[in-house]
């Protein structure tokens, strides 16, 4: 893969660390034990590692508390919310759709803002199934209620994402929003959204 990913990829594992604090802050705000001690070393880690050299200059950071800190909000989480995980099989299913689609799209001869618009919110949904594995399902849904969200302002656009419409992409879009907020919601992580996508589709055709 491209340099520019690695940075990308790592960015978004650097973030990890932040969005931790932030949901045992949400979601456990009761909680007795609210050590950061494994926070700062895992900023440590990434912010002193050369990118060059090995793995083991970035382990040397992270000592046995660390782990074991992590380790019990780990199962904190898993036991308070968890959820069953999106397949890699579904994901690289819907991550060929839409490399068909966006192709699609690119040699349509939709107007060139119509174009824009789709290519870049269906690239944010690849972008956040690509990084699954890293960022979990919130950023899947994000990009599906971001997609969803911009036809409000734009008649032309949700009429091309909507389904019944005659539309181009019409059908395929509205099914690849439709599957993609299905798999979210197989994983348990935010139960019934897919109806909800369907619903809001099924309103903007009309």
């Amino acid at each position: 893969m491209d340099e520019h990913y690695l940075i990308n990829r790592l960015a978004c594992a650097m973030a990890l660390s932040r969005r931790i604090i932030q949901v045992r802050e949400d979601n456990f705000s009761t909680l007795r034990g609210k050590s950061n001690y494994w926070k700062s070393h895992v900023d440590k880690a990434f912010f002193s590692q050369n990118l060059n050299d090995g793995w083991y200059t970035f382990r040397d950071n992270i000592d046995e508390r660390t782990i074991t800190e992590l380790s019990m909000l780990s199962d904190l989480f898993e036991t308070r919310g968890a959820h069953a995980g999106i397949a890699a099989d579904e994901i690289d299913a819907l991550l060929e759709r839409i490399t068909q689609l966006r192709r699609e799209i690119r040699e349509s001869g939709l107007s060139d803002t119509m174009k824009t618009l789709l290519l870049k919110q269906i690239a944010q949904i690849q972008e956040a199934l690509e990084s699954y594995s890293i960022s979990g399902v919130e950023p899947v849904m994000d990009a599906v209620q971001s997609t969803l969200g911009l036809a409000v302002l734009y008649p032309e656009y949700r009429n091309e994402i909507s389904k019944g419409t005659g539309s181009q992409f019409g059908e395929k879009i509205s099914a690849l929003l439709t599957d993609a907020a299905s798999v979210v919601t197989i994983a348990g992580a935010m139960p019934m959204i897919s109806g909800a996508v369907h619903t809001a589709l099924t309103y903007l055709s009309k």
